[in-house]
């Protein structure tokens, strides 16, 4: 047997020193990991547990690579004794299906000659509103805080990402790696004050520095585009306001207090009410629209948020005076306006 036929298979060998400033494994937790001279059990506990759960066994390795004993994640920094003499930490793999690059071959097998016909038949836009509409549901859990919602949402939208960039590699356009590399370096060069040099920056400035930075990349790649032009006109109305509106207030094209918001929204209101056509009506409606998503944006409120949630609140009581109808054994239609406001009145009160 030569030496590359005795070699372990899925074992990856780590340097405590180039791994202690570290914040996240640089290798899947689906292999077999050693890490060899630990100094610091608090710190490597804080790092492995951005994958393993508390309950992950471990082992103690001396320069033999015979155990000394072994822990569990949750307890390791109370294993001073046999971590101080150890030569390595052992930490076994958890199963495939954590692994993303096991995910990227779950896609790839999808999409393979022996794969379905409908993932097999997807182009890069044949697929775009299905991505809108998880997007869409990801945000319906994070409005509701549900968790369970957020983690699976997040992993269908990781789907359509492994899936395009599937697609893209099938044709030779692009990979996952240079998708992963594109945005590395982007959020990198937009961050100089946290991985090139120690400086403390405000919010605010930090945003400024950010949009600054974002010109001169468009610079770099000799893109002629506007201060607006990075803001997708797909977006919702309202985020598509909010979005120009941030961008317009950096460069100063902004009120100069709360007032003239207030003031500006009286106006356009005072032109709605005198708009004689229906196209007229149109126009100045959607001016108080942006008005008040500039009012809302003074105040710091996400106006796409604030009108979500309003929705979900609106649906939840009209299905409670649905409920409540055929509680009575009547339909909803049944029901006067008096009431079906009382029953509004009622949910909404509960609400507090």
């Amino acid at each position: 047997m030569n030496f590359i036929d005795s070699m372990p298979s899925r074992i990856v060998v780590l340097d405590w020193e180039s791994l202690s400033s570290a914040y996240h494994l640089p290798v899947p937790p689906t292999l077999t990991i050693w890490i060899r001279a630990p100094k610091d059990a608090a710190r490597l506990a804080e790092i492995l547990k951005t994958q393993y759960p508390g309950d992950h066994p471990l082992r103690f390795l001396d320069a033999d690579g015979v155990a000394l004993g072994g822990t569990t994640l949750d307890g390791l920094t109370e294993s001073a004794i046999l971590f101080g003499s150890c030569a390595a930490v052992d930490i076994p793999p958890l199963p495939d299906s954590y692994g993303f690059e096991n995910f990227q071959n779950v896609v790839a097998v999808l999409r393979s000659p022996g794969g379905c016909p409908w993932d097999r038949k997807q182009t890069h836009q044949s697929i775009r509103d299905d991505f809108l509409q998880e997007a869409y549901e990801l945000i319906d859990g994070l409005d509701r805080l549900d968790l369970g919602m957020i983690r699976e949402e997040l992993g269908d939208i990781l789907l359509h990402v492994v899936l395009q960039a599937q697609m893209a590699a099938e044709a030779g356009e692009f990979t996952m790696g240079d998708v992963l590399t594109s945005i590395s370096e982007k959020i990198i060069f937009r961050h100089q004050h946290i991985f090139n040099k120690e400086e403390t920056l405000s919010v605010d400035e930090v945003a400024d520095r950010w949009e600054k930075l974002k010109k001169a990349e468009r610079e770099k790649k000799d893109r002629k585009q506007g201060l607006l032009d990075g803001i997708s006109i797909a977006m919702p109305a309202l985020s598509m306001a909010y979005g120009y509106q941030k961008r317009a207030a950096r460069v100063g094209f902004d009120w100069d207090s709360i007032d003239g918001v207030w003031d500006k929204l009286a106006e356009e209101i005072a032109e709605f009410k005198a708009a004689e056509t229906d196209e007229a009506r149109s126009a100045e409606f959607g001016d108080i629209l942006f008005t008040l998503v500039n009012l809302a944006r003074w105040l710091k409120i996400d106006p796409e948020t604030a009108l979500r949630l309003t929705n979900l609140r609106f649906a939840d009581r009209f299905r409670y005076i649905e409920k409540r109808a055929a509680e009575q054994g009547k339909s909803i239609f049944d029901l006067t306006p008096a009431e079906m406001d009382a029953l509004w009145e009622e949910r909404k009160a509960a609400e507090v």
